[in-house]
């Protein structure tokens, strides 16, 4: 437990605790790559309760997998050796998706010889109960998990009743694990559908360039395949019970290595690419090896391990101290049982990041007693200043990058229902590295494209400074959007944007951006091309492919944009070319009326 703070990792974990707490509905009002226990790998106190729950709930998933990791090695070490390689891995390797690596170990330890059906049941009870958590907490790696325990169960011959068993269990505790986060039953579609488009459209949104060298990137990248590749033919090499549960395991560590590694490589940054080669050094050692190749057993992960060191995020601590490590866990065994130290985090937290945010007072009156959503992704903000948070569905922007999760928030901001206030954070004063006041290089007012047009045409400005701007409701002051032509043109050929007339803002759809035919093969496999608009012939942004349809604002009438200063989602360009794409382009021009801005209710 840590008492909360700022930035853009703590705030969606702030924003998953909040909307937990608030019963909010996942897939309708909260579309996140995590579902209603999303909290539970949170290591800030939010909240009492769920604080409480989520550090026993990590405190179970640690000592499960060390158990299960210095099992592993027992096969082919001494007790004293496993032990000691055990804590070197946990506390030298970065970033493990220790979740995802318990299910493989355990499973495989199920595969490699034949096993008693009291202890089949066992691990039908226990997976399934597993698997449902999971299922709930982070979208990509759960439904991965119940595959895993799935091929498991067929390895092991278990019996048609087991398997029935095991997914009556997990069905059964996926209901009661949806109720008991407040969630309703008639959610569950928009859950599936939306929760499909965060996973199905990250390969092709959220890669990035690193300031880690290319070729860095590129031999981490085929280092990664081959190591992937290797572990799925040393698996079939190990020992198991018989064809079936080798086949079986063969499958299983296929699927688990792909979904680190696609973890590792879509976004390629030395965090995620060090949590690649981490993980797939646990994977290494979750293979059954025999005694007699426990030489094979040590190299291998120690090569993996350093293969993995050229790309460790800089300044990455390691847990070697193991003083520090009793203290640590003391004081969280402390935190835990006191429900006064928990109070005292919470009352850090929120005093520290109201510090730091340092929120104008006549900003915080304009909205105290109103619903307030907040861009782009410092949500906590309105835990610091206790605000009554109605965030849009896609509560960070950079992550509405399909159009269908583009269009869930423009249904919001549309909304009467919808929040009254906004609150704008401009991260240049906070991030100066992000030169384009959003990450990965993209055009903050096309990050979505359709959902700023929404906002500028139903909210206005109240007060803005540096850092912070409100924007109140107004009645939709647009008109209809007025076609200007559409234009044909090659691969980074620019094409001159419309001039708007008086009252008006210009607006792009970009048609052959997408990603599309043999490149929606490669994405699942890899991820997505990079492409780049390039303004007035210089300045470039990334292009969310996905998006580039839903009609980028270019040019504006000054009068449109009036008061919105540096928070203006208009870049003024005169000509606007795309790189990237791979073929013709086609752009349709709109011009849309913006009535003049009136101050919110």
């Amino acid at each position: 437990m840590h008492a909360p703070g700022p930035g853009l990792d703590a705030s969606w974990n702030g924003g998953l605790a909040m909307a937990t707490e608030s019963g909010l509905q996942f897939g309708r009002d909260v579309v996140f790559s995590y579902g209603p226990l999303g909290f539970l790998r949170g290591p800030y106190v939010w909240f009492g309760d769920l604080s409480v729950l989520g550090l026993l709930f990590s405190a179970a998933l640690y000592l499960g997998f060390c158990t299960a990791l210095v099992w592993a090695l027992r096969r082919s070490l001494p007790a004293l050796v496993s032990a000691a390689a055990a804590f070197l891995a946990v506390a030298v390797l970065p970033g493990l998706e220790q979740s995802l690596l318990l299910a493989v170990l355990v499973s495989l330890a199920l595969l490699e010889r034949e096993r008693s059906q009291r202890l089949l049941w066992a691990f039908v009870v226990g997976a399934a109960s597993f698997a449902a958590l999971e299922a709930l907490i982070k979208l990509s790696i759960g439904p991965v998990i119940v595959a895993v325990f799935v091929l498991a169960l067929i390895g092991a011959r278990a019996r048609p009743l087991q398997l029935a068993a095991f997914f009556a269990i997990l069905a059964a505790e996926l209901a009661l694990l949806w109720l008991a986060t407040g969630q309703s039953f008639a959610a569950l579609p928009d859950f599936a559908r939306n929760s499909w488009q965060i996973i199905s459209g990250y390969s092709s949104a959220m890669l990035r360039d690193v300031d880690v060298p290319a070729w860095k990137v590129t031999l981490a990248t085929i280092a990664a395949a081959l190591i992937t590749l290797g572990l799925v033919v040393a698996t079939g090499l190990a020992r198991f019970r018989d064809a079936r549960a080798r086949w079986c395991a063969v499958l299983l560590m296929a699927g688990a290595g792909f979904v680190v590694f696609k973890e590792g490589v879509v976004r390629t940054d030395a965090g995620h690419l060090s949590l690649y080669f981490s993980t797939a050094c646990v994977l290494w050692i979750a293979i059954p090896w025999s005694r007699q190749r426990w030489p094979l057993l040590l190299a291998g992960a120690a090569v993996i391990a350093a293969i993995g060191i050229p790309v460790r995020p800089p300044g990455m601590p390691t847990n070697l101290d193991v003083v520090a490590n009793l203290r640590f866990a003391g004081e969280q065994v402390g935190n835990l049982f006191s429900g006064s130290r928990r109070e005292r985090l919470i009352e850090e937290g929120r005093s520290g990041m109201q510090a730091v945010y340092d929120l104008d007072p006549r900003m915080r009156a304009e909205l105290l007693g109103r619903s307030v959503a907040i861009e782009p992704w410092e949500i906590g903000a309105a835990w610091a200043y206790r605000l009554d948070w109605e965030p849009l569905p896609v509560f960070q922007n950079y992550s509405a990058y399909t159009e269908e999760l583009d269009q869930l928030n423009v249904a919001a901001v549309e909304s009467p229902d919808g929040p009254e206030r906004i609150l704008r954070e401009n991260p240049l004063e906070v991030l100066p590295e992000f030169d384009t006041r959003d990450l990965d290089n993209r055009y903050t007012g096309w990050d979505p494209p359709a959902q700023a047009r929404a906002i500028l045409c139903n909210f206005a400005p109240l007060a803005t400074d540096r850092r912070w701007q409100v924007l109140g409701r107004v009645p939709d002051r647009c008109g209809e959007p007025r076609p200007l032509g559409s234009v044909e043109a090659g691969e980074g050929e620019a094409v001159r944007v419309p001039v708007p007339g008086r009252g008006e803002a210009v607006f792009v759809q970009i048609d052959g951006a997408g990603v599309s035919g043999l490149e929606r093969l490669t994405t699942m496999l890899l991820h997505a091309r990079l492409r780049t608009a390039i303004l007035d012939g210089g300045v470039s942004y990334r292009l969310v492919p996905e998006t580039a349809g839903d009609g980028l604002l270019l040019r504006a009438d000054p009068r449109v944009v009036a008061g919105l200063g540096s928070f203006s989602p208009v870049p003024q360009t005169r000509t606007l070319a795309v790189e990237g794409g791979g073929g013709e382009l086609r752009y349709d021009f709109y011009a849309v009326r913006v009535s003049g801005a009136r101050r919110g209710p």
